[in-house]
């Protein structure tokens, strides 16, 4: 039998002690009883006239109220010593209860704001990590979410949630029907997901550009999903890689879930495909975006027994890009113009918002217009210099090799040495320079040979820092071009999109925000994780890619035509009709997803934008 001592009655003492709130209040209203008890029973004892029960009620009275004295009887100094008593008591209890009632209210203020207690939402969104990248994120999905009430963003943060919910205020003032609630904690630990209420979501983004740490947090995902009734059983993790290595390992992590952005990849094939066609960059982040018309899989049964080339004509205000079928998983953009669309199809369509399509009553086009020319009569040089160097120019170099005429000369000066590419190239000739980039050097590069510039981004500076470089670079040039009366496209790559706004003035052609681009196209893929094989074939050599080819290739220039008619003549070429470039007051113009009974006069500048399977 265990001794019992003075000390280990304290240590039990001082453990209840810890229990919190309600225990200490369980344990005040227990002492009370027993006191108001003893107080009753020596007050039966004067000659104030009653039972036990009447005493001890007059002693609950004395102790809940200090104010009963005043009304107790005198005519017995041991009752009115009693009452006395237990009106002391009562001021000790009451004092006691107010601190034990303030201390705890203060602890659960204290636990929500560090956001410790468990999300209670369904249908919701999660974002692993909180960093500079969220703002992107945020707003996408507020915009994604505008169309629907009540819709919930879950952050999970290793910073203070009270720190996290200000800066997103700032940076988010309207989140419109979308609320947004903050947990701090460990990104891979289990009570942290729990928190979250992860089984509950229907997508979770990882907002981390470490690969560990990526991987890390899927398997902690996986592993914590494991025996758990998960709402939606298409439920994802959207997350980037920065290194192609480590890509398989991720996707094994996943089990399934995980869908993997390469990030220097596709950053790299859009700036390919931005220098090659400028103006693609503005319409990619058309798509990509939610704000104006993006990608949505819709069911149709209407379209059901028509072919895809006669679903281009069936919408008045949506843009047809492929067909999804929902019994293969399978999606394909512009497929072959006979391809037959069935039950289990869905259309893939550009428009507004999801479901807000209307479709045409009466699709009809003007066959006079149209113009039948098989290939392109547009001729294009694609010399470029690169001021520079970054660690994704072997891959967009890779990729814009596969555009090009074969002798396209490619020019690439920076202030370090630049090693030699191990990649063969087939049709790109490439010279280094090594100098500094300075006005009188720039004067010098530019030739009558380039039509080009690429200025790439240093990816081991500081943003702000490599950023502010561009900026002086982009000032040189502009310079130039003025004084010079040279003409050369300039494409940007910039770490910030803050600094977009200050390179506005520069008259900079197309802006690639690396880090801004790749937020958009995992907020696409967590809403729809069947738009990533749509979105590596719009950025891929194989199958259809983007094109900018000459608005006198499909219809009579000086002409008003209706966008049915461009569309039918795309089709013809098995193409679709995405929207045109043109120039407005001598800047230029692009437009997508025009409402198709709407017209536009094309000139011989003019030129369309196509989905196409080469040039």
């Amino acid at each position: 039998m265990k001794k019992f001592t003075l000390k280990k009655l304290r240590y039990k003492f001082d453990r209840f002690m810890t229990k919190g709130t309600i225990p200490l209040i369980g344990l005040l209203f227990a002492v009370c009883l027993i006191v108001i008890s003893i107080i009753g029973l020596f007050s039966s004892f004067s000659k104030v006239e009653g039972s036990f029960f009447y005493h001890i009620w007059e002693s609950l009275l004395h102790t809940l109220d200090p104010g009963t004295i005043s009304g107790t009887s005198t005519e017995d100094t041991l009752f009115i010593v009693m009452m006395t008593i237990s009106t002391f008591f009562g001021l000790i209890f009451t004092s006691i209860l107010i601190g034990i009632i303030s201390t705890g209210f203060e602890e659960k203020l204290s636990n929500l704001r560090k956001g410790t207690s468990v999300v209670q939402e369904e249908n919701h969104t999660v974002i692993i990590g909180f960093n500079d990248n969220i703002y992107t994120i945020l707003s996408e999905l507020v915009e994604a979410n505008s169309n629907h009430k009540n819709m919930c963003v879950v952050v999970l943060g290793e910073q203070d949630k009270t720190e996290m919910e200000d800066a997103i205020s700032a940076h988010i003032p309207d989140t419109r029907t979308t609320h947004i609630v903050c947990r701090s904690g460990s990104l891979h630990e289990f009570h942290s997901l729990e928190r979250c209420n992860i089984e509950n979501s229907r997508a979770v983004i990882i907002n981390k550009y470490d690969d560990a740490d990526v991987i890390k947090i899927i398997l902690a995902l996986t592993t914590y999903l494991k025996g758990k009734t998960l709402l939606h059983e298409d439920l994802s993790f959207t997350a980037v890689m920065q290194d192609s290595e480590n890509i398989e390992a991720a996707t094994i992590a996943g089990e399934g879930y995980a869908e993997i952005i390469f990030a220097k990849d596709a950053i790299s094939r859009i700036i390919a495909h931005t220098c090659r066609e400028h103006g693609l960059s503005e319409v990619m982040v058309e798509l990509f975006q939610f704000d104006g018309d993006e990608l949505y899989f819709e069911d149709v049964p209407s379209l059901v027994g028509k072919t895809f080339h006669e679903t281009l004509s069936c919408f008045t205000d949506a843009t047809v890009f492929g067909i999804y079928n929902k019994k293969t998983h399978t999606v394909k953009m512009n497929p072959p113009m006979d391809t037959v669309f069935t039950e289990d199809d869905q259309i893939v369509i550009m428009e507004e918002d999801d479901g807000s399509f209307h479709l045409s009553d009466n699709p009809t086009f003007d066959e006079s217009l149209i113009f039948d020319a098989k290939k392109s009569t547009r001729t294009k040089r694609n010399n470029m210099l690169i001021l520079g160097n970054s660690e994704k120019l072997p891959l967009v170099l890779a990729e814009f090799d596969n555009y090009v005429n074969k002798g396209t000369k490619v020019i690439i000066v920076d202030e370090s040495p630049i090693d030699d590419f191990a990649i063969e190239f087939k049709n790109i000739e490439i010279s280094t320079i090594t100098c500094s980039l300075t006005h009188k050097t720039l004067e010098q590069l530019l030739t009558d040979e380039i039509d080009n510039i690429l200025v790439t981004c240093d990816e081991n500076e500081d943003a702000e820092h490599s950023d502010s470089k561009i900026l002086q670079l982009l000032i040189f040039l502009r310079n130039i071009a003025d004084k010079t009366g040279k003409e050369f496209a300039i494409t940007t790559e910039m770490q910030k999109s803050d600094n977009q706004r200050l390179a506005a003035k520069a008259r900079v052609d197309d802006f690639v925000i690396g880090s801004n681009l790749v937020n958009l196209m995992m907020t696409q893929i967590a809403e729809n994780r069947n738009i990533k094989p749509l979105i590596e074939d719009l950025l891929d050599e194989d199958g259809s890619e983007l094109y900018m080819k000459p608005a006198v290739n499909y219809v009579k220039p000086d002409v008003e035509v209706d966008f049915y008619t461009l569309t039918e003549s795309a089709a013809r070429k098995n193409e679709i009709f995405v929207g045109y470039k043109t120039t407005v007051d001598g800047l230029p113009h692009v437009v997508t997803n025009p409402h198709k009974s709407e017209k536009v006069t094309l000139s011989e500048n003019d030129l369309v934008i196509v989905i196409a399977e080469d040039l």
